[in-house]
């Protein structure tokens, strides 16, 4: 069973994937892991990516970037929902990235239009 950041419960089927993940170390308690299912000619598959320790991954600002940015671009825009724990946390420390994608975006686009505009 995985607790997703949107604050579901899953259960989700072992795999082969996982257990060659598990007898390396991975997937450990406490970990925060990507999972990713897609199709392919032989069915479906499950990706896996194992990030490590999930309060590092609190620490891990790129991170908080990269989704935040992925999700903007999708138009899906983070919201804390107050939960409290680990799970706030990252809720907090997603929407705090995605507000300063969305300022520094904002400044751009002020430089570029005084720049367009002094031509």
């Amino acid at each position: 069973m995985l607790e997703g950041t949107d604050g579901q419960v899953y259960h989700v089927y072992r795999t082969p994937e996982m257990e060659e993940l598990r007898s390396q170390r991975g997937l450990q308690t406490n970990s925060f892991i990507r999972l990713r299912k897609f199709s392919t000619l032989r069915g479906p598959v499950v990706e896996i990516e194992d990030m490590g320790d999930s309060e590092a991954v609190l620490r891990n600002k790129a991170h908080f970037r990269e989704t935040a940015r992925e999700m903007i671009r999708r138009a899906v825009f983070p919201k804390d929902d107050g939960w409290n724990g680990w799970l706030g946390r990252y809720q907090k420390a997603l929407v705090d990235a995605a507000f300063a994608l969305e300022q520094q975006q904002a400044k751009e686009r002020e430089r570029r239009k005084s720049r367009d505009f002094g031509r």
